[in-house]
């Protein structure tokens, strides 16, 4: 008969040596674990690293329109403030390399989780706005839609007889969001107007200015350009915005002898068109082309229709502007839209000139997007920190000066069959006086054409400068 105990004695034997051995398994495997761990991270690391040092940084965010932060100079005074260490820190924070990539990862999948309910309608608020009511956002004096609709059809019947009825300004109710001032509704992003009745009164008043001193012979235009909040902001939040009408029809009740040009109207018939950008804030070159169609209608010039024969159409997909870069918003950087603009098929001779006129080299009317950014490619009109001169086949004795915002670059194109010289000058990159400038050029007709932001806000000042320096 077997020993009892002996064999009490074999199983506490063999039951500890199992649990022996499987303690001993557990720690060789979670050895294994923590080495794998550590080379996973070191690996990561070491690639992170050489990452950041080999590879180039970035200088320039063409989402946001900016120059990234440099290296810093080293000086012993900003060592011990700290300044350097933390221009040092803010370099290697803001130019990573490809940091456009990275940038569009995390918005597309984690700024999609952000954000803050806005009344009753699944708008919702990014940014600095989030901590305001809806009824703090904003306090306008905008007009309602009806007495706007019968003040733009008084307008359309007196210059034409064959439009009976106005379009529907109306906007329907959307999902979207409100990015500090601007809102993204529909994949669109809407900059907030707003306006100024008393920058308005001053924008025209230098207008006027304009006009006493360059006489009788020289016919002077005012354009301001809406933007496309006027346009398609849902009805039930216009109290977010100011009217831009109203305050363009601010303007032209106190210009004299000043021709306003009627964009508003023009615009408001092609709404359903792409006449403004989706993720930028400028207006499209369609948009552009029915506001020069306006201007070339009030100076009683000829102008070229838009068709095959007068333009040969350009169209670049994938474009992402600036609004993009101001809300970093998903909506608009997953949901790019084509840049279509035309070439003018007319002869023309292009010379740019720094701003105060010299240095005068050649150069063809649009650039060449080869190289650009898909963020970038409103710069095929050229820059703003430059005279641009634009001789044409169109022999008429009419001389157009341009005094403008980068709104009016997109204007150019459509205008080199109207007039026989045209000169571009960025009213705020411009070294001169402007009546002295006009003058000498031999100017038969000027033209101001900027948005409102412009006419009503800061860039305003600039027009009374240039006329006094």
């Amino acid at each position: 008969m077997p020993d009892q105990s002996n064999i009490k004695k074999n199983e506490s034997f063999e039951l500890s040596k199992s649990r022996s051995n499987k303690r001993k398994k557990r720690i060789i495997l979670e050895s294994k674990i923590s080495i794998i761990n550590t080379i996973s991270i070191l690996f990561i690391f070491i690639v992170g690293f050489l990452f950041l040092l080999v590879f180039k940084r970035d200088t320039v965010s063409n989402e946001e329109n900016r120059n990234l932060a440099s290296f810093p100079e080293f000086s012993f005074q900003s060592y011990f403030s700290g300044e350097y260490t933390e221009a040092v820190t803010n370099y290697y924070n803001d130019s990573v390399p490809h940091r456009s990539f990275f940038k569009k990862i995390i918005a597309s999948k984690l700024l999609t989780l952000k954000g803050k309910q806005y009344g009753n309608d699944r708008i919702v608020i990014y940014g600095s706005a989030a901590s305001k009511d809806k009824s703090d956002v904003a306090k306008t004096t905008s007009i309602s839609l009806t007495s706007l609709a019968l003040t733009t059809m008084k307008a359309v019947t007196t210059v034409t007889t064959t439009v009976t009825t106005v379009p529907d300004i109306n906007n329907p109710a959307a999902d979207g969001m409100i990015s500090n001032n601007i809102v993204v509704v529909n994949k669109r992003g809407l900059m907030l107007f707003g306006g100024s009745f008393a920058n308005g009164q001053e924008y025209a008043s230098s207008l006027n200015e304009y006009k006493k001193a360059l006489g009788k012979n020289v016919k002077v235009y005012s354009m301001v350009c809406p933007t496309a909040v006027s346009y398609y902001m849902p009805e039930n939040y216009l109290d977010l915005t100011a009217s831009e009408k109203e305050n363009i029809d601010n303007i032209n009740s106190y210009l004299s002898d000043v021709k306003p040009v009627d964009v508003f109207t023009a615009l408001l018939y092609h709404k359903n068109e792409n006449i403004y950008s989706r993720t930028d804030h400028h207006w499209l070159p369609l948009g552009a082309y029915y506001a020069a169609k306006a201007f070339a209608k009030d100076a009683e010039v000829n102008f070229a229709e838009l068709n095959s024969t007068n333009y040969d159409t350009v169209s670049l997909p994938g474009y992402v502007g600036t609004l993009y870069g101001y809300t970093q918003s998903a909506d608009l950087i997953n949901n790019p839209e084509n840049f279509v603009y035309y070439i003018p098929k007319t002869n023309c001779t292009v010379t740019r000139y720094t701003t105060s006129f010299t240095d005068g080299y050649s150069d063809s009317l649009l650039l060449n997007p080869k190289n650009m950014s898909t963020s970038s490619y409103y710069m095929v009109f050229g820059g703003d920190e430059q005279i641009t001169q634009v001789n044409t086949s169109c022999k008429n004795a009419r001389t157009l000066v341009i005094f403008k915002d980068s709104y009016g670059n997109a204007l150019v194109p459509m205008l080199t069959s109207s007039f026989e010289n045209i000169y571009v000058c960025d009213m705020r990159y411009f070294d001169l006086n402007a009546i002295s400038f006009i003058q000498q050029v031999g100017a038969t007709d000027v033209l101001f054409a900027m948005n409102t932001f412009s006419a009503t806000g800061g860039n305003h000042d600039y027009i009374e400068q240039n006329r006094v320096k």
